[in-house]
């Protein structure tokens, strides 16, 4: 098992995953849906801009005869319009259509005749606009920056269009960008959650954490039953290097009944790092607990930190928790690794024995183990067995990533053997394939003993 030396964080949970499939978080006041958009999309409807397309007077009737129907019976309205649009009818008419479909929720066919609108005029901006809020709500994101950027550069800038282009940029990973566009969505709404919420996650993935942890904590004071406001400062924290503040963070959410199996075992690395050892095995052990299916190279990361603590009775009652909860099958490389561990656990508790009954069967289904070859190697030096080491070891310097602590222990157990001239050639061929302090130390107590 590899010695616990840094501390394992789990920031993909904090930090959120933005691709297609993810967005960074549920858009409330900003929605496409919400009732301040919504009652100014049905005031979408007139037909007074002079900068889009203007309808001829021969159009003007089947705007009269439409517009009864354009709040309250939409389906009807686009009976109308269907009946009596033709490719040559005023992009206006198309633009009224889209918007229908639009609003009864039928987005393809809203798409189609919005494109239709743009294409016979291009500079049409409320259909673009519209076409961003498409796919805004079809989480088609790529789409959506190229709509509102159209739609600013024609004059549209405002709260909503650079809302909106902030919360694409943002779930595409273009964080700088987000940033910008949600700083030019606050000068329009200035007390937006949704913005304020995506300014501060785009300043934490920009590396500007003080400012995004001073706006978390704005958003936690108005809203403070939020669970992922106090996980996402949480990060803000790790990143400024204050761990305790983090930890009050991760034991809010937890009492909220909210977080994951990741963030325990999060508070439990973290309460591992301040040596707090019981909170630390508790909040793994809740970990364990928690439902649903468990990710066993996930799992199996706290049982490393333990066992490399030294923290041999945590790591016992760890390892039982999880044999518990383990599926039916295991990888082979699964399975070597809780091998390992048990083995790590009955040597550092004096039973040799019982750490050799592990490593054996191991070793015979994987012969190419070298953490495993290395321990028994360890095993027989400690118990003298001298040529049973060697053996051992020659298997173990015979794989590429193992092959320094195998010569390293070779030159150990030359030193005990007391032929320290083979120990120093084991010594310095290890050091030329990889310089190490320690090793060089040992190397210089040598020479000067002989």
């Amino acid at each position: 098992m590899k010695r616990f030396s840094t501390l394992y964080l789990v920031s993909s949970l904090l930090t959120l995953s933005l691709s297609h499939a993810a967005v960074p978080f549920q858009l409330t006041d900003s929605s496409p849906g919400s009732a301040e958009f919504r009652e100014r999309f049905l005031g979408n409807y007139g037909m007074l801009s002079e900068l889009e397309p203007s309808v001829s007077v021969q159009d003007k009737p089947l705007f009269v005869r439409v517009e009864p129907f354009l709040r309250n019976n939409p389906q009807q309205a686009i009976q109308v319009l269907e009946s009596a649009l033709n490719n040559e009818s005023s992009p206006a008419f198309r633009f009224l259509l889209g918007s229908l479909y639009y609003q009864t929720s039928r987005y393809g066919q809203a798409e189609q005749n919005l494109r239709m609108a743009v294409k016979a005029f291009p500079d049409f901006r409320r259909a673009y606009r519209t076409l961003g809020l498409i796919y805004v709500q079809n989480n088609r994101y790529p789409e959506a920056i190229t709509a509102w950027l159209k739609v600013i550069s024609l004059g549209g800038g405002d709260a909503q269009s650079y809302g909106l282009l902030g919360y694409a940029y943002l779930t595409e990973g273009k964080y700088q960008s987000a940033l910008s566009a949600y700083q030019m969505a606050r000068m329009f709404k200035p007390d937006s959650v949704d913005f304020r919420r995506g300014e501060a996650q785009s300043l934490l993935e920009t590396g500007q954490y003080r400012q995004a942890a001073a706006l978390f904590e704005e958003l936690i004071a108005e809203q403070p039953t939020v669970p992922d406001t106090w996980l996402l400062q949480a990060n803000t924290f790790l990143q400024l290097e204050r761990y305790d503040e983090a930890i009050a963070n991760l034991e809010v959410v937890h009492s909220m009944g909210a977080g994951s199996r990741d963030s325990r075992f999060l508070l439990g690395n973290l309460y591992l790092r301040a040596e707090n050892y019981r909170p630390a095995l508790q909040a793994y052990q809740a970990g364990l607990a928690q439902p649903g299916e468990l990710n066993v190279t996930s799992a199996l990361k706290p049982l490393d930190y333990l066992i490399g603590r030294g923290l041999i009775a945590e790591s016992r009652v760890y390892l039982q928790d999880l044999q518990q909860r383990l599926p039916a099958t295991l990888t082979p490389e699964q399975q070597d690794q809780l091998a390992l561990a048990e083995a790590q656990i009955e040597r550092r508790s004096d039973d040799s024995a019982a750490a050799m009954a592990v490593l054996k069967p191991l070793v015979e289904r994987n012969p190419l183990q070298g953490e495993a070859l290395l321990l028994i190697a360890e095993l027989e030096l400690e118990a003298e067995h001298y040529e049973e080491a060697v053996f051992y070891l020659q298997r173990a310097q015979s794989l590429p990533e193992h092959k320094v602590d195998a010569l390293v222990a070779l030159g150990r157990l030359e030193v005990a053997r007391d032929d320290f001239a083979a120990a120093l050639k084991h010594l310095r061929a290890a050091q030329e394939i990889e310089a190490r302090t320690g090793v060089a130390r040992y190397i210089r107590s040598i020479e000067q003993a002989l």
